[in-house]
């Protein structure tokens, strides 16, 4: 096994890393040693680490103990709870000899405490909003991270889209990175001289102590609606888990969507201690007793994008954006909370939210002459569906709205046929095709979402590239196709294979073909 190259951190004390979790008396001599790197992945253990080891949902970590002893570690961590058992059933820490085996209960939860101590507590020296929600995540992260940027402060961006300053972010394959690897990207790039961090933050990170150590300034709340239920159970277990963000200790402030049912819970719950914004398309709710609002009026939509008069409680202010749908000038209402909680007068940030652009694969637009438009948008929940649709209808004055949308196989079932229902009853005509079937059968799937469908013989084609062709073919050039799902994407994952594919690249390749 390959050690990976050393990292430009400090060696930490073993007693400094994991304080508040072992004592010192415990430690005993074991707290003078130095690690030189902490991981959950024996493969990137370099000599002098700390590796990190607790069963996770795929396999257990402390199987891998002896690799990472091979690879140089210098003291392991491992879940206590059948730590024994696991031994004695032939979990081989023969190897282990002198090296330390440290036993910690619910390690899970304090991984990323451990990982923060070691990387001197990054997050503690920067400025962190985390977002949190069903739908309008990423899009908020971005347009923040974009307005900071824009002011010249130096922006990490931690998202579905990838992680990286705004302009330049590298690919990732989790919402929420986990708890090592978050610290450690947190540390690199507070030495690059980024004290500003936007992050999105799952409830699956959440419950899995993925952002423990992280510390937040600014925590933003945008809706909750049906998805991951396959994970949660039920909705409230899901809304107690994104909840857990807001009782996060020393907050500056919560932004929260007033419009949203899950948003008026959290404004009048009573554990929250931070300052509460509420921000709300219908206008101030006297029954919430806020005291700090943000609503709009004067709102206007066209395919150039919105405006509206925005009005804070550090000013009111003309918003003039590129971004479409009613949805997002509900994003962008939140990223100027995030903004105002954090810099103050309106003034300062308004040209920098105005000029933030949207992100890639949301609500992204494709015009050519004498066609429909095409929108390519990231909405894979039924709520998300329902809003992107309305979004095109709100700007689709003569012609139909067309839906082209599928479900993932091997998630949650639950949602495939409410979406069916919600595209069937606000698109004017409806296309199913597939999403990422992965390991279930393409036909379970559509026939699930026909079940909230009334029309059985809506139209099922398998290609996504077909699929818009098709629609391409047949829409008048006043209509807008909406294909919904991918969004940034640039894969499938058919069978177990994850093959190349782009709904962005095939629209393009269609719009140019087709002039």
């Amino acid at each position: 096994m390959t050690n990976a190259k050393a990292n430009s951190f400090k060696a930490q004390a073993l007693s400094k890393v994991l304080k508040k979790v072992i004592s010192k008396e415990q430690l005993g001599e074991l707290g003078s040693i130095e690690v030189t790197n902490v991981s959950l992945d024996s493969r990137a253990i370099t000599d002098g680490s700390l590796f990190i080891a607790y069963p996770g949902l795929a396999t257990d970590g402390r199987a891998y103990m002896t690799q990472a002893v091979k690879a140089g570690a210098a003291v392991i961590v491992a879940e206590k709870n059948g730590l024994e058992e696991f031994v004695e059933s032939g979990g081989d820490v023969s190897i282990l000899k002198g090296i330390p085996l440290i036993a910690v209960t619910d390690l899970v939860q304090a991984s990323g405490d451990i990982a923060a101590r070691f990387y001197g507590n990054p997050t503690r020296k920067m400025s962190v909003t985390g977002i949190t929600g069903t739908n309008g995540k990423t899009s908020c992260c971005y347009l923040l991270a974009q307005a900071l940027e824009f002011l010249n402060y130096p922006t990490l961006m931690l998202s579905t889209i990838g992680n990286g300053n705004p302009t330049a972010l590298k690919a990732t394959t989790n919402t929420t990175p986990d708890p090592v690897s978050l610290q450690r990207i947190c540390g690199e790039y507070l030495q690059q001289k980024n004290h500003y961090m936007t992050m999105e933050v799952s409830s699956h990170g959440l419950q899995q102590g993925r952002i423990n150590g992280v510390e937040f300034s600014v925590v933003v709340f945008t809706n909750l609606s049906v998805d991951h239920l396959d994970y949660h159970g039920d909705m409230e277990s899901y809304f107690q888990a994104k909840r857990e963000l807001f009782l996060k200790k020393d907050l500056k402030a919560a932004v929260i969507n007033a419009d949203d049912e899950y948003g008026r819970r959290l404004l009048q719950d009573d554990a929250i201690k931070c300052k509460k914004i509420a921000y709300s398309q219908a206008g101030q709710n006297s029954e919430l007793n806020i005291e700090n609002w943000i609503t709009s009026d004067q709102v206007e939509l066209s395919l150039n994008g919105l405006k509206a008069d925005l009005h804070t409680p550090w000013g009111s202010a003309k918003l003039h954006s590129e971004l479409l749908g009613q949805f997002n000038l509900s994003n962008l209402m939140a990223v100027a909370g995030a903004l105002g909680a954090m810099l103050g007068d309106s003034n300062k940030w308004i040209v920098a939210l105005n000029s933030a652009r949207s992100v890639p694969g949301r609500m992204h637009q494709f015009n050519a002459d004498g066609k429909a438009t095409v929108v390519v948008d990231y909405a894979h929940t039924p709520d998300a569906l329902e809003k992107a649709i309305q979004a095109l209808k709100a700007h689709c004055d003569e012609g139909d709205v067309w839906a082209i949308f599928g479900c993932g196989g091997d998630r949650d079932s639950s949602k495939r046929a409410i979406m069916g229902k919600v595209a069937e009853a606000t698109a004017d005509k409806v296309i199913i095709t597939d999403d990422n079937p992965r390991t279930e059968e393409r036909d379970e799937i559509v026939s699930m979402i026909r079940q909230g469908m009334t029309n059985q013989e809506t139209p099922y084609i398998s290609s996504r590239f077909e699929a818009i062709k098709y629609a391409l073919e047949h829409a008048k050039p006043q209509d807008m196709i909406l294909v919904a799902g991918k969004g940034h994407e640039d894969y499938q994952v058919i069978g177990t294979e994850k093959i190349d594919y782009s709904d962005l690249e095939s629209v393009k390749a269609l719009m140019e073909d087709l002039v």
